[in-house]
């Protein structure tokens, strides 16, 4: 974590924390376009879920077997996510696609987020944690794309929750 706080990355709440997390200005999420990550406290080998957390997205629920959760972990990392946030019509930003996650997964309920399905079928996935950093709109992508591939060079694969490099 101290690597991301050294990049310039606030927060590392817990997802159960987000809806108090509101905010323009004021400490909590911002509603800005940026990058946010998803860290686990741990970097021991997890426990996977047959069924997770996760609520579903288009009346699906979203597990997937235990043998390729396995297959797709990533072996001392504590990012298990990375995603971007872009400045949509509603103007919500990061908080936006972060509480969107988090209703996802954390509360289980339907949802419109189906990237990085897979880290609700942690054991411990209310362990984890959400951090974010704001930057210049339209420059998103590029970050979350220069981060993953980071992640590809340190690791040799994507962050267990992506589902392709960018």
């Amino acid at each position: 974590m101290a690597e991301l706080m050294g990049a310039g990355f606030d927060g590392f709440v817990p997802f159960g924390s987000i809806r108090q997390q509101y905010s323009q200005g004021d400490g909590g999420i911002p509603m800005s376009p940026g990058v946010y990550v998803v860290v686990r406290p741990s970097t021991d080998p997890p426990s996977f879920l047959t069924r997770g957390f996760g609520g579903t997205h288009k009346a699906k629920k979203a597990n997937v077997p235990v043998a390729e959760l396995a297959a797709k972990w990533v072996p001392g990392a504590s990012v298990v996510y990375i995603g971007k946030a872009s400045q949509r019509k509603r103007l919500d930003g990061l908080w936006g696609r972060i509480s969107e996650y988090e209703k996802a997964g954390h509360r289980g309920q339907t949802h419109s987020h189906s990237g990085g399905e897979r880290i609700w079928q942690l054991a411990d996935a209310r362990d984890l944690r959400v951090a974010w950093k704001v930057v210049p709109d339209k420059t998103e992508d590029r970050l979350e794309t220069a981060m993953i591939l980071a992640f590809m060079d340190k690791y040799g694969r994507i962050p267990f929750g992506n589902r392709k490099a960018s």
